[in-house]
């Protein structure tokens, strides 16, 4: 019991850290008291589930990471294990604007170790959407600035398969960082993205 309290003690702390915060400034986030924060960062106490549920939300965590009694580790190495699967669920539809979130967001649903509210998946999603949303509109504005240029319906057809393959590639390519990211386990995976989760 002791060890897990530490590990919980040790988890939130950490993350809080990484995170830049202080302790009166998580309190303030999570909207609880800054001394069950105290008390939890000591491992004087064991939180309510409803406390640990929000602290999870808060710092973007997994909340399993703060309810089981397995080490931030082994937390850390399922957590990866589970965005790597995601990402080559990606992978599987990358090709299709849109239609590549569909088996993603299926996965995400079915395992309960991913979340939407956890910043790399959020990133993740967040990209593939833009990802989408530019490469549909983009192919449009070629469409119509190559016919516009040409003077001929139809044949800026060709420039607009160069921009959709340019796209596709590029999506590639993100996805191959984003899986040497997650194999370094590096928690700044697809940072220059916002999470719009």
């Amino acid at each position: 019991m002791q060890d897990q309290k530490s590990n919980l003690a040790t988890t939130i702390s950490t993350t809080r850290k990484q995170l830049g915060w202080s302790q009166e400034l998580l309190a303030e986030k999570a909207k609880v008291s800054l001394s069950t924060i105290q008390r939890i960062e000591k491992g004087a106490v064991k939180p309510r589930a409803y406390t640990l549920h929000i602290l999870a939300e808060t710092l973007a965590l997994p909340v399993t990471l703060l309810t089981t009694e397995s080490s931030p580790q082994e937390e850390d190495t399922i957590h990866f294990t589970a965005l790597k699967r995601l990402n080559l669920v990606i992978l599987s539809l990358f090709f299709v604007p849109l239609v590549n979130l569909i088996l993603p967001i299926v996965c995400c649903k079915s395992d309960k170790k991913l979340s939407f509210k956890d910043t790399i998946v959020g990133r993740m999603f967040s990209f593939q959407l833009l990802w989408s949303l530019i490469t549909i509109i983009g192919m449009g504005i070629t469409l119509f600035v190559a016919n516009l240029i040409i003077g001929k319906a139809g044949e800026g057809l060709y420039f607009s398969f160069i921009f959709y393959f340019l796209a596709v590639l590029s999506n590639i390519v993100i996805i191959i960082q984003t899986t040497f990211q997650l194999n370094q386990k590096d928690k700044n995976t697809l940072s220059f993205i916002p999470n719009l989760f």
